[in-house]
């Protein structure tokens, strides 16, 4: 035999530990980077301070030299006396003082003083007068900016003529001290200086310094040098000087703290490879030793395989795989096969025998099906036994779909078909449920027992299982009884009865249960009689008329009394809803928008899936209020008396109009044709069109009785486009034609009734 199993077992170790070893090696090394990374960032950040401070304390100390020089020595404000500007004994003495600050001072470029008297500087040159002095810009600036007494971005400065530009940072000081007004004195410090302080406290090699001032002008590294062309990592550290205005940015050159984590890490991998060596000499071990027993097991397992079939080597993993395989698959296939098949059979079987076509050989198939076992060689010969049928249904099936997912809804539902089969046995009798729909359920009922007992048998076990399931699993469902019958071939009658007991759930399902002895005989009433109330109501509805609510729940009170069936109520409903859309639909704009809503096919779609009256109640109540009072909001914002009022006016004075139109009115008073249309039948019991021909008529006749004009200006006067038009209309409403009307000399009126009144 082949250790193939040996060797699997073995390299079967080795991903994962190499695996977990490199994880490790490798948050390690993350670990050792994040921590070497932060304290390289916070020692970069000591340092970079202390240069920060150094600078400004070097800077600080300069201004306070000269400044304690100033204050101590009156020989400044002797010079800055206007009595003194020829003293030139002063004048020296000022500029030995200023030359041993100067002296003393190795980053101070220079400093001068300014006199507002004769505005010149003094300088270790000597004086001169501001104007052509080389950093007159400056002084001017400064003059014109007093309160600006910080030190100055890095600026070009020379002294004299002959000078070299420098770069230098700037301050100047009001003298006397503190805000005097007779001059300045103007400190100026070499950036060169200050570069070379900052060169001398950073590591080149190691470490990079780039310094800016308030403007952004890098001062350090000087832009000639080689070090501000090398390239730099990120800047771990970044502060800035309040009284400098400068930033200065530090950190680590390119490949330094890699290089120095790199020595880390290898000491770190060294251990790494170790532990691995001596994991696997470990593994190598504990293999061996697992192995022993593995090993004599496949040695039967290979001889029994060889001895009863003749196929070649196999290693140890695959031997048992094959058998193991084997036998799993054709358990599996034959339990699911059997589980599916049974469950086929038994659904199958209630189908042909609810609706009629049971098997000739029903007792035996309900016997191999373990259905009705207690009844077995009795079902459908012993005359005792009586059967019938009960249709249970899920209420909102909607919302039940909603919680939960399909594996719960069928589970659920299995529950619900064993929890119908034991209580029937509770009640004496045997029941076997299936589910026939997505949202109903049949019970077949067998057992014992007369007619009466039967009909308080059956509303026992209907309502206890309502009941049951809706204390136990909070589902609301409601349950149809059928009739009963002695021969099993007749369980179909049973099966529809039951359906068509749930036809009538709204009206006589109030307690979930609905009993076929319960329906109306001789069908429903005639749905003409309802169709004459809906129409009452909806005048009510349109005359505003506050009774309308209680008409309302009367119609559908009378509805549930007269026990209809479901469908024919939410016809009746539903047709209420259209025939008061129909008479609403253009009274106005808001109107039709709420009739055209999403709101209003939600309604009708409630309606159409309600499962109880007061379901078709609360969808519709809603829905109505807020039709009813957009209504009265559209009758009651146009002011009908006086709206028509003012269209009959208008129509009186402009008749002649031959463009005017219900949708010439609707447009001009801002309301819909339809209403218009409405209020002129409503108001003044005419329509528009009539009205209309009376006044031009009326006006014809005047102009035939008094005018010699002729017909065809007559009808254009009076609003019509030609005299045929005009003289087929003339006759048809007065009885004889404009020629002959003026040929008889009739009189106006004669023959026209006033508008609004009824032609005799």
């Amino acid at each position: 035999m082949s250790k193939n199993w040996y060797r699997r077992l073995l390299l079967s170790y080795f991903p994962i530990f190499l695996l977990t070893i490199s994880m490790l090696i490798f948050l390690s090394f993350i670990v050792i980077n994040e921590i070497s990374k932060k304290e390289t960032a916070r020692a970069d950040r000591i340092s970079t301070s202390y240069m920060m401070d150094t600078m400004e304390r070097t800077v600080q100390e300069i201004e306070m030299d000269v400044l304690r020089d100033v204050e101590t020595s009156t020989i400044y404000d002797e010079f800055l006396a206007e009595r003194n500007t020829g003293n030139t004994g002063v004048t020296y003495q000022v500029v030995e003082h200023l030359r041993q600050l100067m002296d003393n001072n190795d980053l101070l470029e220079s400093v001068y003083v300014y006199r507002d008297s004769d505005h010149s500087v003094l300088t270790v040159q000597g004086l001169q007068p501001l104007q052509g002095f080389r950093d007159e810009a400056f002084i001017d600036r400064a003059l014109k900016e007093p309160e600006q007494q910080g030190w100055s971005t890095s600026r070009s400065f020379a002294e004299m003529g002959g000078d070299d530009q420098r770069q230098v940072i700037s301050m100047h000081k009001r003298l006397p001290l503190p805000f005097g007004d007779q001059g300045m004195i103007v400190i100026n410090v070499s950036v060169y200086g200050m570069q070379q302080l900052a060169a001398s406290m950073v590591n080149s090699q190691v470490s990079f310094l780039t310094i800016t001032d308030a403007a952004g002008k890098q001062i350090y590294p000087p832009a000639l040098t080689e070090e501000a062309a090398v390239e730099h990592d990120q800047p771990l550290t970044q502060l800035r000087s309040q009284r400098l205005g400068w930033t200065l940015e530090s950190g680590l050159r390119a490949g330094q703290l890699f290089a120095w984590v790199s020595v880390i890490s290898y000491i770190w991998v060294l251990i790494g490879l170790l532990v691995v060596l001596a994991s696997i000499a470990y593994i190598i071990y504990i293999t061996r030793k697992n192995y022993k027993p593995i090993q004599v097991m496949m040695q039967r397992i290979e001889s029994l395989q060889l001895s009863a079939h003749d196929s070649p080597r196999k290693d140890e993993m695959a031997l048992i795989d094959q058998a193991l395989e084997s036998l799993i698959d054709q358990t599996v296939d034959y339990e699911r096969q059997h589980h599916e098949n049974l469950l086929i059979h038994r659904r199958r079987l209630f189908m042909n025998w609810i609706e009629g076509e049971p098997p000739e050989e029903l007792p035996q198939e309900l016997e191999r099906l373990r259905i009705f076992p207690e009844l077995a060689g009795r079902t459908g010969i012993d005359e005792r036994l009586t059967y019938t049928c009960i249709v249970a249904e899920i209420q909102d099936y909607h919302a039940f779909r909603e919680k939960g997912n399909t594996q719960e809804h069928n589970t659920l539902k299995l529950a619900l078909t064993n929890v119908f089969q034991e209580l029937a046995q509770q009640d004496g009798v045997y029941g076997w449920s299936e589910w026939i729909s997505a949202r109903r359920a049949g019970i077949i009922i067998a057992g014992e027992g007369d007619e009466r007992q039967w009909t308080r048998l059956l509303f026992s076990l209907a309502a206890g299982s309502r009941e049951w399931v809706e204390h136990n699993l909070h589902l609301p469902m409601i349950f149809g009884t059928g009739v009963t019958v002695k021969q099993a071939s007749q369980l179909h009658l049973a099966y529809e009865t039951a359906v068509e007991s749930m036809k009538y759930s709204m009206t006589l399902g109030r307690d979930g249960v609905v009993m076929y002895s319960d329906l109306p005989e001789g069908g429903e009433p005639d749905s003409y009689r309802y169709l004459q109330l809906i129409s009452d109501w909806i005048k009510e509805f349109r005359l505003r008329q506050p009774e309308w609510r209680d008409h309302l729940q009367q119609l559908l009170l009378q509805l549930e009394d007269d026990v209809l069936r479901d469908d024919s109520i939410r016809s009746l409903v539903l047709s209420l809803l259209q025939m008061l859309n129909r008479e609403l639909e253009g009274m106005s704009a808001s109107l039709d928008q709420l009739l055209a809503s999403e709101h209003a096919e939600v309604v009708m779609e409630q309606i159409a899936h309600a499962e109880t009256v007061d379901e078709l109640q609360t969808a519709l109540m809603p829905y109505l209020e807020q039709l009813y009072r957009i209504y009265e909001e559209a009758g009651d914002s146009t002011n009908q008396r006086a709206l028509i009022g003012d269209m009959k006016a208008y129509m009186e004075e402009h008749f002649a109009n031959p463009d005017l139109s219900l949708n010439h009115l609707s447009e001009r008073f801002n309301v819909t044709p339809k209403y218009v249309s409405h209020l002129f039948k409503a108001e003044l019991d005419v329509k528009f069109i009539d009205l209309l021909v009376q006044l031009r008529l009326q006006r014809a006749e005047e102009l035939l009785h008094s005018t010699d004009d002729t017909i065809q200006n007559i009808a254009i006067q009076v609003g019509y486009a030609n005299s045929i038009t005009f003289g087929r209309v003339f006759k048809r409403i007065i009885g004889v034609t404009p020629g002959d009307y003026r040929k008889l000399k009739m009189k106006p009126g004669s023959l026209i009734s006033p508008p609004g009144e009824q032609r005799k």
